[in-house]
């Protein structure tokens, strides 16, 4: 039997879990932006997974957290191949949830800079404001300067 998500993604399996009514939305979005068919397929099957996966686990839709992806895609891995490009699929997927408002934002935890860190992205904003020297040069600086500092002054 053929589950047809939109027209050009059908899938061989009926959906189901917490994020079965969001996939088509999903799929229709991935198209919006440009995907080829081919990776919409793949979004669109990694999703389906994810949210029988989520079912299975007893999660929620609103109780599905950042975390649930990794343990999605270890637990897969058991049995079929994970490809390169699944973990961005899934935080793309957790994003569009967010923006529609059906899972919340998380929120991070904030921690204090060290003064050796707070130092090393003063340097860093210096050389990308005023400098305007290149990400390559900064990517390159910035640590030997952390490095540097951390030598001098540890973690004071």
């Amino acid at each position: 039997m053929r589950h047809i998500i939109d027209d050009q993604v059908v899938l061989s399996r009926p959906l189901e879990g917490p994020l079965a009514p969001q996939i088509a939305a999903f799929a229709r979005c991935a198209r919006e932006e440009g995907y080829a068919r081919q990776s919409r397929y793949r979004r669109v099957l990694l999703a389906a997974g994810f949210s029988r996966w989520l079912g299975q686990h007893a999660v929620r839709l609103r109780r599905v957290s950042s975390a649930h992806p990794t343990q999605y895609l270890r637990s897969r891995a058991r049995q079929v191949q994970v490809h390169k490009g699944d973990a961005a699929a899934l935080r793309q997927l957790l994003g569009f949830l967010r923006r529609h408002d059906l899972i919340p934002e998380e929120k991070v935890a904030s921690h204090r800079l060290t003064p050796v860190e707070q130092e090393a992205r003063m340097f860093e904003q210096y050389l990308r404001d005023d400098r305007a020297l290149a990400r390559a040069t900064r990517v390159n600086y910035v640590p030997l300067v952390r490095g540097f500092l951390m030598d001098r002054f540890g973690r004071g």
